[in-house]
């Protein structure tokens, strides 16, 4: 009895064990069917997102800080892989006193002032079949929020254009006759400005270098000079200028240009003169020249001595170059000499732009004057006087001679016509 009562407790536990392995089993299977059954759902709806176009309107801007009265666009990003897409902005602004914004996305502000804005953007039909007929397989969604960005509008500064003038010249280095241009550099955004120039030469430089109102510039003489050069714009500049600067104060600001200059010669040419003679031997009475070497290239060079005689009762001699021996004695003089304005000028049309000088010094011409009692001319341009004498009218010696010779002559007749009697 006791033998049937242990086994029939162990079929009872058996059934017991075997009915808890079973529910274990089948919660396990369950389990797992429901994780296949998730992992299906999750790569349905990856398929589904990769054939979708988000259309939700991204913008860049982030924040709106302008000034009263200025003016912008908000802009919104195209579609990946398109573009000129178009659409209508819907934007919201908290307080439209301080910003105003219109359908196509312009803003402007109005007061100062801190507020928010709204954004939002459609695409037009026009827009959205473009994005269709590009993307056939895809849908199209609107998956973000509307943006929000602040605003804050502050009181306008004052503009100012400068309009100082500068100049692409400042310094000049130029020979004489050289000429060049003056130009002014761009003022407020403009480069073809137009105006009058203003040249501030010293009174005692003006004949270095001018300089014309339209800018052009000329070197006359040598020398060095600094000069304010100043520029006035033409109404039509300014003008130009104020519409292109609109609400801007032209303002100059209190800057002199200081142009440098140095004029140089287009070359230098000797004109010292020089005389062909550096001494005079004569006798009393006698006269003559001195003569100046012309200057070579030029036809008819004249001029005027200034002579310095250390004895002016021995010789003398004008400004023309005579010269007269009045008494015997020895003395010497000094000369310079000055070159005519007209020969100035053949040198200065022969040789535009050159600089002539003379040798520094005088030259000095020694005088031997003896007694004469016959005086004597002496030749234009002759170094020495010939110190020849004639004889003079009712001399004794001369008429002693003069008889002397007649009475050879009549001796030599008389002989010649003895011999030819004789030969007969």
């Amino acid at each position: 009895m006791k033998t049937i009562k242990n086994l029939m407790l162990g079929i009872l536990f058996s059934s017991v064990c075997l009915s808890f392995s079973t529910t274990s089993f089948a919660i396990e299977e369950s389990s797992k069917e429901v994780e296949v059954t998730k992992t299906s759902e999750v790569k349905t709806k990856i398929t589904e997102a990769k054939k979708e176009i988000d259309l939700t309107p991204k913008f860049k801007i982030k924040e709106i800080k302008t000034e009263i009265g200025s003016k912008g666009t908000v802009e919104v990003e195209q579609v990946e892989g398109m573009k000129d897409l178009k659409g209508t902005f819907k934007t919201t602004v908290a307080d439209q006193s301080i910003l105003s914004i219109n359908d196509r996305g312009q803003w402007q502000g109005l007061k100062s002032g801190i507020t928010k804005a709204t954004l939002d953007f459609e695409w037009d039909k026009e827009s959205l079949q473009k994005i269709k007929e590009k993307y056939p397989d895809h849908q199209l969604v609107k998956k973000g929020t509307i943006q929000e960005v602040p605003v804050e509008v502050t009181a306008a500064k004052e503009k100012s254009v400068d309009i100082t003038p500068s100049f692409n010249v400042g310094t000049i280095s130029a020979k004489i006759g050289e000429t060049g241009q003056f130009k002014v550099a761009p003022m407020g955004g403009l480069t073809n400005l137009t105006g009058t120039y203003l040249a501030y030469i010293p009174y005692n430089a003006k004949e270095i270098i001018t300089v014309e109102s339209d800018g052009k510039w000329t070197a006359l003489k040598t020398g060095t000079v600094e000069f304010v050069l100043d520029f006035q714009l033409s109404d039509e500049s300014s003008k130009e200028i104020q519409d292109k600067n609109p609400g801007s104060t032209m303002v100059t600001r209190d800057i002199a240009s200081l142009i440098k200059v140095e004029v140089k010669p287009a070359g230098t040419l000797n004109i010292t003169p020089k005389i062909e003679l550096t001494s005079i031997d004569g006798r009393v009475g006698d006269t003559g020249q001195i003569k100046v070497k012309p200057i070579e290239g030029i036809k008819e060079s004249t001029g005027s001595f200034a002579p310095t005689i250390n004895d002016s009762s021995i010789i003398e001699v004008d400004s023309a170059g005579n010269w007269k021996a009045l008494k015997a004695g020895t003395t010497s003089f000094m000369y310079m000499y000055n070159w005519s304005d007209e020969t100035m000028k053949k040198l200065a049309e022969k040789y535009p732009g050159y600089e002539f000088y003379v040798e520094e010094g005088a030259q000095v011409v020694e005088v031997n004057i003896t007694e004469n009692t016959t005086a004597s001319t002496k030749p234009v341009g002759t170094t020495k006087p010939t110190g020849k004498q004639l004889p003079a009218t009712n001399d004794s010696s001369t008429n002693l001679t003069l008889v002397t010779g007649l009475f050879l002559v009549f001796l030599t007749a008389i002989g010649w016509c003895k011999k030819e009697s004789l030969y007969r």
